[in-house]
């Protein structure tokens, strides 16, 4: 498993680079273009639009891993290791396998009704658009299958990995 997490890292990581990178030089070119009147400024919001769409989703597998999505602490804070452990798994479960079953299901919908006559970033959107929820759904497993081990006593803290210590046992 240790692979696919840095697989699903290493995607993340050349992903945010690539396509961060890409939409701030796409920037710079458009204020550029509206100094010096290049005649480009119409194609670039859409291409950092959809370098946008790709960022976020072949990042969702590398933000869960590293616990980086969004989440209220209010009432986490105070639970112990075992009961992260647990809701992790369950809401992982139930709730993000799925998510990312029915994402993967109609992301290949779209990119199957996507014809050879589509533009080069609608065909980059929609091969993200399905590969996206898989290593979701990957990490989802490796997340799963850590806190299962956590909570056998086989592992020594749950999954996704805390920087604040949150997840350690208590």
């Amino acid at each position: 498993m240790d692979w696919i997490d840095r697989s699903i890292r290493g995607i993340g990581v050349v992903t945010a680079w690539l396509t961060v990178v890409s939409i701030a030089a796409y920037g710079a070119l458009q204020m550029l273009d509206r100094k010096l009147q290049l005649g480009v400024s119409s194609y670039l919001p859409d291409l950092s639009t959809s370098l946008l769409f790709i960022l976020i989703f072949l990042t969702f597998g590398y933000t869960y891993l590293r616990d980086g999505h969004v989440r209220v602490d209010v009432l986490r804070r105070h639970w112990s290791a075992r009961r992260i452990a647990w809701i992790e798994l369950i809401g992982g479960l139930f709730v993000l396998l799925p998510l990312a079953a029915i994402l993967t299901y109609y992301g290949w919908d779209g990119l199957m009704r996507t014809t050879k006559y589509a533009e080069t970033q609608l065909w980059a959107q929609r091969i993200a658009g399905v590969i996206g929820p898989i290593l979701l759904a990957f990490a989802g497993v490796i997340v799963a299958c850590r806190n299962i081990s956590f909570l056998a006593g086989t592992r020594a803290q749950g999954a996704p990995e805390q920087s604040g210590g949150l997840h350690h046992d208590e």
